[in-house]
C-alpha cells in the first residue's frame, strides 16, 4: 500500500454537452453549476477563468466614460470573483450574483476578507430588490456564454438593473458581422452586432463602444458603456431608486 494516493486531477467538463443537455431540458443557465462544480476548485477546468480582474474593468474604473451616481454597484456572473473583489477594493458597495452556487461559494473563498455581498441569482429571473438598484452594473462574459435564444432577455435583464442615471458597462465577444456569428461555434458565442440592440429595450444609451481590430476568425472583444437617463425607470420596476451619492 501507498503511503498517500494522489488525488487525480479533474476531467474539464464539456461546455458544448452541457449547454445542449439543459437548453434541451429548458435550463438555458442550467449548464453553468455542473461546469463549476465538475470543475472540483480547478480554474483551469473554467474556460473563462482568467483569476484576475478583466484588464477593460480595471482600465474603465481608472479612466471612466462617465462617473456613475453612487457607489452601489453590481457584478453580474460574478463567477470566481475577481471583478467584483476589484471594485470592492476601490470602495464600490458590491453585490456580486452567479446562477451557479459552486462559482459563488468558490469566490468567497478566494475573497475571505472582501465586502463583497455574494449571492445566487439567475440573471434571467431577477428578484423585485435588485432591479433598479445601482448605480454601476458590470457584465464580463456573460451574455457572451447564454445560448442565442435567452441572451437578448439576458441583456434586458442587465439593463433593468441599474438606476436612474446607472452606468453599465459591459464585455463581451461580437462578430465583425451577422454572417460570421451565424456559423460560430460556441460557448461563447460571438453575438451578431445587430444583437447589441437589445439594450435599449431595457431604456439604456450607448456612450462608448471600443474595441480592437477583428482577430483572424472575424471577432473581438467589446467593451459597451451605457447608461440610463437620469428620469427613466428600469422596466418592471416600482418607484425609481435615488442612487446614495458617492
Amino acid at each position: 500500500m501507498p503511503r498517500f494516493l494522489r488525488r487525480t486531477p479533474p476531467v474539464a467538463p464539456d461546455p458544448g454537452a452541457l449547454v445542449a443537455e439543459h437548453l434541451e431540458a429548458g435550463r438555458p443557465t442550467g449548464w453553468f453549476e455542473p461546469l463549476y462544480a465538475g470543475a472540483d476548485r480547478d480554474p483551469d477546468a473554467v474556460p473563462w477563468a482568467q483569476q484576475t480582474p478583466h484588464p477593460y474593468v480595471v482600465d474603465w474604473l481608472d479612466d471612466p466614460v462617465v462617473t456613475p451616481p453612487g457607489r452601489r454597484a453590481v457584478v453580474v456572473g460574478c463567477g470566481l470573483g475577481d471583478d467584483a473583489a476589484e471594485l470592492a477594493r476601490r470602495d464600490f458597495d458590491v453585490v456580486a450574483f452567479d446562477v451557479a452556487p459552486s462559482a459563488v461559494a468558490w469566490a468567497q473563498r478566494r475573497f475571505r476578507r472582501s465586502p463583497v455581498d455574494w449571492r445566487v441569482v439567475d440573471l434571467l429571473e431577477l428578484p423585485d430588490e435588485l432591479v433598479g438598484a445601482f448605480g454601476l452594473v458590470v457584465e464580463v462574459r456573460t451574455v457572451q456564454s447564454l445560448p442565442g435564444v435567452v441572451r437578448d432577455a439576458a441583456m434586458h435583464a442587465v439593463g433593468r438593473l441599474a438606476a436612474p442615471g446607472g452606468v453599465v458597462l459591459a464585455v463581451s465577444l461580437v462578430a465583425s458581422s451577422n454572417e460570421v456569428s451565424r456559423t460560430w461555434q460556441g460557448p461563447p458565442w460571438a453575438q451578431a452586432p445587430s444583437e447589441l440592440a437589445a439594450y435599449r429595450a431595457a431604456g439604456l444609451e450607448r456612450l462608448a463602444l471600443e474595441h480592437p481590430d477583428p482577430d483572424e476568425h472575424g471577432a473581438m472583444e467589446v467593451r459597451l458603456t451605457l447608461q440610463r437617463p437620469a428620469g427613466s425607470v428600469p422596466p418592471g420596476a416600482g418607484l425609481p431608486i435615488v442612487p446614495t451619492p458617492g
